[in-house]
Formats: structure tokens, sequence, C-alpha cells
């Protein structure tokens, strides 16, 4: 296998032939969201595997040259995977370059923004709160309790604070000391972004979601990118948020699941 350059991931680009792999690999050939990419061939490469070096792999083409790519999995990704690893892959894939490895098949919805439907967020905000750009008040923020989070949640997805505000965008619902929300974008490529979103669990069920995604949405709608909004199908308040916004159903599909340490194998390897 072929660990490819910066400049050649666009190479593998048509292998990625459904709305949310296509999301992920245009933000990584940008360069705004941190991957190592393989392929069986530079010229014509018939399978690529994406692995963002934290939680996600996306193994997309043909299913060939099994043996090389398990062994690529087994001996450089599997070994420093920690906590729970989210694979992108056919269930095909799942059974042999993933075979010795618990996996549990799990649906995920992708929705697709448009139109704000809650153009009145400011006039909704409770006595108190604010919604302020991330970018745009970055110093203010670093202040505030819970701004680790925000900055753990950003660092997670780009391959630095830097890049995300020099490139990316994001909201945060807060008051004179605490964030209690935070909307940012990742996987961001010309005019597409996807949507990371976390609500302070003590401050959940109140509306911060929904005023914090608006927010979002209204200034990708300023901007002309369209957002994209990735969830388990079983996270129905994730999803009702999504459909309250204005975000509408795109596609659903499933991906495999394990968990994984560093430090022991995965309980199906002993």
């Amino acid at each position: 296998m072929v660990r490819l350059s910066s400049r050649d991931v666009y190479r593998v680009r048509h292998l990625f032939d459904s709305e949310h792999l296509e999301l992920v690999i245009d933000a990584v050939i940008a360069g705004n969201s941190p991957a190592r990419v393989w392929a069986d061939d530079v010229v014509a490469p018939r399978t690529a595997l994406v692995w963002d070096g934290k939680h996600s792999i996306y193994f997309a083409g043909a299913l060939v040259q099994v043996p090389a790519w398990s062994a690529l999995l087994h001996g450089e990704i599997l070994p420093t995977a920690q906590g729970t690893l989210k694979a992108y892959v056919t269930a095909g894939a799942a059974e042999t370059v993933f075979a010795g490895y618990a996996l549990q098949r799990r649906d995920r919805v992708l929705y697709r923004g448009g139109q704000l439907a809650v153009p009145s967020w400011q006039s909704r905000l409770a006595a108190g709160f604010q919604i302020s750009s991330i970018n745009d008040r970055f110093a203010e923020l670093e202040g505030l309790n819970n701004v680790a989070d925000v900055i753990a949640e950003i660092e997670s997805g780009w391959n630095s604070v830097v890049d995300f505000r020099r490139t990316g965008f994001g909201f945060a619902a807060h008051d004179d000391e605490t964030i209690v929300c935070w909307c940012t974008a990742e996987y961001v490529s010309d005019r597409r972004c996807g949507v990371g979103i976390e609500t302070v669990e003590a401050y959940r069920g109140r509306g911060f979601a929904t005023l914090t995604a608006s927010a979002f949405v209204e200034h990708c709608v300023e901007r002309g990118v369209i957002p994209h909004w990735d969830a388990w199908t079983s996270n129905l308040p994730s999803v009702a948020v999504a459909e309250k916004v204005g975000f509408r159903r795109s596609e659903t599909y499933s991906i495999f699941v394990g968990e994984f340490a560093a430090d022991r194998p995965n309980p199906s390897s002993v």
C-alpha cells in the first residue's frame, strides 16, 4: 500500500461516492481535516483508506489486496487506536480487512442544511445569555468555564486551533461565566462543512442547541456554505434539533463500531 502525499489525495476522490464520504474526503483534500491516506496505486487507485489518527477509518473502493490492507490496519492503525473507533466500511470489508476484531453495525443519518427555519432565534435567548462567534470573540471566551471543552472539540477535527480560526468558524452560547453550548464547523471544504455541536449536560433541554445551531446555519447561508449534520439514528435529541433548525434528511447509512486501546487487544482477538 502507498501512503499518499497531500498533493496526491485528490486521486482517490472518485472512490468516495456517497455524500457523507465526499464531505470527508473533500475536507482532507482541502487540508482542513487531518488524516493519513493510503491507496493501492497512486496513478490508478482502486482502493483507499483514510485514517484521521483519532477515531475514524474510511475504507472505499474495490475489495482487493485484502491481506495487504489487513496488514496495514493491524500493523499501523489499530495498535494506536484509543476508545471508540468508527469504521466507515462495507460489510465485506468489516468481515475481511477487520477479521479478528469485534465490530458492531450501527446506523447513522446525514442531514443537509438549506434555509434557516428559526430566523428570529436572537429573540428567544434566555435572559443573561448571548451567542458569540468563536473566532470574533476568542480572547473573551477563553476566560469562561468550559472553554477547554470547546478547544478540545476544535482540536479533534482540525490540524490546530490556529487553522480553525483561519479557515473555520463556530458559535458559542454563554453568560458572563460559562459556555453552555457550542457549534463548530468541521470537514470544511470550498462550499460545504460538517457540524459539531455539544450542550453541557446541566443546560440540555432548554433550547440552547437549537439557538446556537441557528446562529451557525445563518452564518452558513450568508457565506454560501451548505452545512451537513451527521448523527446516530438513535440520537433522537440531535435529530430533533437538526430538523427544527431546518436541515433535511439526505441519506441513512451504516458503519461499524469497535472499542480499542493501545495497551490491550480487542476482545475478539484473544
